[in-house]
């Protein structure tokens, strides 16, 4: 097999385990929502973040390997797509394409699932903002209560 294949393969592997990877972030992002665990929350977006920089950083190679890859095996054409039928290194690569289109689609899932979630909470904040500037001044601190308290003498 040729290296830019094998090379383009394993990017594409790459590619595929961080998807899932980031996927499983999501999901796991989900329980610190329902838990209200702020700090947990700020760690997953941190680490998603960084799996989302990570997929960035993959992508250019495998556009140009992928574009060097079509053009020795003759792909430009439409027509000789047909004559891959049978390679074992083609149907590894359909394999690989089609497991990667469903972690992409998870993901996409997922990430709006995800925007919903922010959405919502910011619409419970939004509200209890609101709430609480109503109440401000109805609960304010008595004026007084800014001298300090009187002290108990000592009993000797």
């Amino acid at each position: 097999m040729n290296p830019e294949i094998e090379r383009y393969l394993a990017l594409l592997q790459q590619r595929l385990s961080l998807l899932r990877i980031l996927a499983q972030q999501l999901v796991d992002c989900r329980r610190e929502f329902v838990a209200m665990d702020l700090d947990g929350m700020h760690g997953r977006i941190t680490e998603q973040e960084d799996l989302c920089r990570q997929i960035q950083l993959l992508d250019p190679a495998i556009d140009s390997l992928q574009r060097t890859c079509a053009q020795q095996l003759g792909l430009a054409r439409p027509d000789a797509a047909g004559s891959l039928e049978g390679n074992a290194w083609a149907d590894r690569l359909r394999g690989v394409m089609h497991e990667l289109g469903k972690a992409q689609a998870e993901v996409g899932r997922l990430n709006q699932i995800h925007a919903a979630y922010l959405r919502r909470s910011r619409r419970t904040v939004n509200m209890l903002m609101n709430l609480f500037g109503n109440y401000a001044l109805t609960y304010a601190p008595p004026a007084g209560s800014r001298l300090p308290a009187p002290r108990i003498a000592e009993r000797g």
